[in-house]
């Protein structure tokens, strides 16, 4: 090559090596000092993608993880509550247990009736009790006056909780064994709140959930009053397959006594399931209604059962109407009978929780009409069908409106009562720690997943400290023999002067 002034391409390309000797250099500080194989996307475009969405399904997953343990936190602290309750009740027990000593004088009694009030203004207190603002507890048809809780993941008898809505699918039952056989058996219907948990990172209910229980405080603590829950027996006396007016009042269903149910009678007996004040076909039939068993009720069967008002053995188009069987037409079929929305049940012997008395003065049932009046339940004596709950529980104005809503006589409940109290405490609780359970199952392969998701992340990611420190010494002994040949190079046009020095 000959010697030239104004061209020194061994410099040029000595400079273009010695820059990319640079920026492999600080490719390989950067990666070290970062501890990240990928600084920035030109090192590895598709590896960056990747690992983008992994460490989004790491964080996501993270979260999922900090939900199952605020979820333990939160069934924990409910347990912890439960515990107290039945630590509670338990003391209850105790005091009805000891008024029952003969040896007991009414001053005694009366004491121990006075500590039975506290301890009841102490399980009220209890149904305010919340986790991070979130309810604990709840009672009958609280749903839109719930605090804290996140409405969107709100269970009601198995449905998605919406604003507005009055009825939520088929009601929990609860079963008292206290009968042997199963259809005579008493059992009470509640609302069941359940908070949906998503346990999956993709915050989808069907990829997974579990369902957290809302107690509802007022089924825990509702008493089985047998003539509030209904008639453990049948009521066709006889025997002879109708039931007379005589057998409706002796049974209970006829609350006052007029030898015809009323819609109010039919409700509160528990044969309406609803409770709407309507009797269904099947019950029309299995009851005694329906005499001779066709389906249809002639005009002495309605009259019997309350549907004809004006009691002349026929039934108007009013009445019917009335009755909840017409669809809107003024005259009652035999279609609009075989497929009227009714609820059949052997004795009757099912009501809703909120029709009866509890022992935490929780939404008590109401006793006044709303006209100034009691309801026939609440104004038959103690003991009977329709328990006296005016007379039970404590109120201001002594006519049982207005009040704390306690019950005032600890001898007004029996020591079975307490017992059945502290057999739902036992399944309730049961059910909480089936669920504390059931979060740490759930629990354990997010965190598995959690690992693996990591370690596939930091194998696209994390720079390997050994080799790129192995390329951290090549790259800076490169670069400085590039700088040096640099050097080297931008001299040898100095030849040039020395030939022109001769």
């Amino acid at each position: 090559m000959p010697i030239v002034l104004n061209t020194n391409s061994a410099a040029t390309e000595a400079t273009f090596n010695l820059s990319k000797a640079n920026d492999n250099l600080r490719r390989s500080i950067a990666r070290l000092s970062s501890g990240n194989r990928i600084t920035k996307p030109t090192d590895d475009a598709g590896g960056l993608a990747v690992a983008y969405k992994l460490q989004s399904s790491v964080k996501r997953t993270e979260a999922a993880l900090n939900n199952h343990q605020n979820a333990l936190s939160f069934l924990q602290v409910q347990d912890g509550v439960l515990e107290a309750i039945g630590d509670i009740v338990d003391r209850m027990a105790e005091l009805r247990t000891m008024a029952a000593d003969v040896s007991k004088n009414a001053a005694d009694v009366e004491n121990y009736s006075k500590e039975f009030l506290e301890l009841q203004d102490q399980l009220k207190q209890m149904k305010r009790e919340k986790f991070n603002g979130v309810e604990l507890f709840t009672v009958e048809g609280e749903w839109d006056a719930m605090k804290g809780v996140n409405k969107a993941h709100l269970k009601i008898n198995g449905q998605q909780y919406e604003t507005g809505q009055t009825a939520f699918g088929t009601k929990e039952e609860y079963e008292y064994f206290d009968h042997p056989e199963v259809d005579k058996r008493t059992k009470s219907r509640f609302d069941k709140y359940e908070f949906e948990l998503y346990t999956h990172p993709s915050g989808v209910a069907d990829d997974g959930n579990i369902k957290l229980n809302i107690v509802n405080l007022q089924f825990m603590l509702g008493l089985k009053d047998p003539g509030a829950f209904g008639r453990d027996q049948d009521i066709d006396a006889d025997g002879a397959g109708g039931v007379t007016a005589d057998e409706w009042v002796s049974a209970g269903y006829d609350r006052d006594g007029d030898g015809v149910i009323d819609d109010f009678e039919i409700s509160a007996s528990g044969l309406d399931g609803a409770p709407d004040g309507t009797i269904s076909t099947g019950e029309w039939k299995n009851s005694g209604f329906d005499a001779n068993n066709d389906g249809i009720p002639d005009a002495a069967e309605v009259t019997a059962s309350g549907f004809s008002t004006d009691g002349n053995n026929t039934i108007t188009g009013a009445e019917i109407a009335a009755s909840g069987l017409d669809t809107g037409t003024g005259s009652l079929d035999t279609t609009e009978v075989s497929r009227a929305p009714f609820y059949v049940e052997s004795y009757g012997n099912k009501i809703d929780v909120g029709e009866t008395v509890n022992l935490g003065g929780l939404a008590q049932p109401s006793l006044d009409t709303g006209d100034g009046t009691t309801h026939p339940s609440n104004a038959t004596a103690n003991g009977g069908p329709g328990t006296n709950y005016q007379a039970m529980l404590t109120d201001e104005n002594g006519d049982g409106t207005e009040g704390d809503g306690y019950v005032k006589d600890i001898t007004q409940i029996s020591i079975e009562e307490f017992t059945n109290i502290i057999e739902k405490i036992a399944d309730v609780r049961a059910e909480n720690g089936a669920e504390q359970q059931r979060v740490n199952q759930s629990l354990q392969p997010h965190q598995n997943n959690l690992v693996n998701l990591e370690a596939a992340h930091g194998r696209i990611m994390d720079v390997d400290v050994a080799l790129e420190s192995t390329r951290l010494a090549r790259h800076s002994v490169t670069v400085q023999a590039s700088a040096a040949m640099v050097a080297q190079a931008n001299q040898m046009t100095a030849i040039a002067l020395t030939l022109l020095s001769q």
